[in-house]
């Protein structure tokens, strides 16, 4: 649980910061991962359960999220002029990517499966605040 609060708080963090100092870029990515990370919250909201029977099988409802996140983030990638996001895209796609490999049944441990769910989102804040940082930071030389 404290992995989690820890998130929670990262991702409200990122969020103020992109809203506050950054470009669209910026403040489209990282709403999408506040609604991604709120979406695992209403989900629970919903259901009592966080994941839908442990990492065995493939999380339906987290993988619908995480195409979703992929399709959004791509798009600004593609649309925008920032270095980070093809690297917040390419965390986005190793994530789909695990769900893919359990629909497949591939052999992959239930551990192995949650790290590679998980652990990307967490790359993609600490990418977007890094992105954000870098955005500040030139438009404060711009202007001086």
């Amino acid at each position: 649980m404290t992995r989690f609060l820890i998130q929670v708080a990262l991702t409200l963090a990122v969020l103020a910061f992109a809203w506050s100092r950054g470009g669209k870029p910026e403040k489209y990515v990282a709403t999408v991962y506040f609604v991604v990370v709120f979406a695992g919250i209403a989900r629970w909201l919903a259901t009592g359960t966080w994941s839908q029977d442990g990492y065995g099988s493939l999380q339906t409802f987290r993988f619908l999220i995480d195409v979703c996140a992929l399709v959004a983030v791509t798009a600004v990638a593609l649309s925008s002029d920032r270095w980070w996001t093809l690297w917040v895209s390419s965390a986005q796609t190793i994530a789909v990517v695990s769900h893919l490999l359990r629909a497949a049944h591939a052999p992959l441990e239930p551990l192995v499966y949650a790290i590679m769910e998980r652990w990307p989102v967490w790359l993609a804040l600490i990418i977007t605040g890094i992105g954000t940082m870098a955005h500040s930071r030139r438009m404060e030389r711009t202007t001086t």
